[in-house]
């Protein structure tokens, strides 16, 4: 793995600028209350005056997107890059994104769901730290907590400790310092068999997802494993995972354990500290973490320490 490239943290009054790697814009009122709260953190915020204009479910055209991410990367006037929202995108335009720029110019870029693809693709081709945590349309919907330490990680102190003490130490062992990477479930499922695919070997590995029935759940799980994903880890991190919307309380809980024990199957040969319950994802709790920094789970005292 490259060595871990940190961008420049950000402080108020620099200039953040919204990007659509991915999904079209869903709603226009999130969007308006997303720009708002950046610029009560201080923050300048610009974005295109027409906003985006693709159809379906794009923001816009490949090249437009990857377009638009690599010109935004060259304005030496925008300091982070904030993803519109996840959705469907990014695997179709991370081959025309200029490597060089990033390296030359990195810059802080924030985002979660389908923005793991183009953050575990930047973080293999470059070695650059991003930070997964809200996009811009769920920063409305996000807790107090989130969105102090969302800020934190704008502003360079990604490296703080989070409390995570309602987790559950599902496999105990050793505290363990690897690579942090990982995200979506389903779209790190999408990189299998294409040229980006990448190892997971001696990483720690984090894993959410939304609106899946438990078979699909269970269908990435094994053929993540047939794939010898989970053979060689140095750790793997379970966030928020969600079924049914009109689930009951009783069959949430069933269908998270029920991932869990698929998880403690697909991974028993493997003497690494596994966590579930942990405050990341499609929830309001989506407590950023520094993908591509060095990562410490320290299972015993239930601590997650970056470096």
């Amino acid at each position: 793995m490259i060595a871990p490239l940190h961008p420049p943290a950000l402080k108020k009054g620099d200039t953040i600028a919204i990007v659509a790697p991915a999904g079209q814009l869903s709603s226009d009122r999130l969007f308006e209350q997303g720009v708002e709260i950046l610029k009560q953190m201080g923050f300048k915020v610009v974005f295109p005056g027409s906003l985006w204009p693709g159809k379906a479910y794009l923001a816009d055209s490949d090249e437009k997107r990857s377009l638009e991410f690599n010109t935004l990367l060259r304005n030496p006037d925008i300091h982070g890059l904030v993803s519109l929202r996840g959705g469907f995108g990014c695997l179709r335009m991370i081959d025309k994104i200029d490597l060089k720029q990033v390296q030359k110019n990195p810059k802080i870029i924030t985002g979660f769901s389908d923005v793991t693809i183009l953050q575990n693709f930047l973080i293999r081709q470059t070695g650059l730290v991003t930070m997964h945590g809200p996009v811009l349309t769920s920063l409305a919907t996000s807790t107090n907590l989130a969105l102090e330490r969302y800020f934190q990680c704008l502003t360079g102190s990604w490296l703080s400790e989070i409390d995570i003490s309602g987790i559950e130490v599902l496999q105990k062992s050793d505290t363990v310092t690897a690579p942090l990477i990982g995200g979506n479930l389903a779209s790190l499922v999408t990189f299998l068999g294409t040229p980006y695919d990448f190892k997971w070997d001696g990483k720690i590995v984090v894993l959410e997802d939304t609106n899946e029935p438990l078979y699909k759940v269970d269908r990435m799980l094994t053929q993540l494993s047939l794939a010898g994903k989970f053979a060689r880890l140095s750790g793997l991190i379970l966030g928020g995972f969600s079924g049914s919307p009109v689930a009951s309380d009783v069959e949430k809980r069933r269908y998270i354990e029920s991932i869990w024990s698929r998880v403690a199957a697909v991974c028993k040969q493997g003497n690494y500290p596994i966590w579930g319950n942990f405050p990341i994802g499609h929830c309001p709790e989506n407590l950023t973490l520094p993908l591509g920094s060095f990562a410490q789970m320290d299972s015993k005292n239930k601590r997650l320490l970056f470096s």
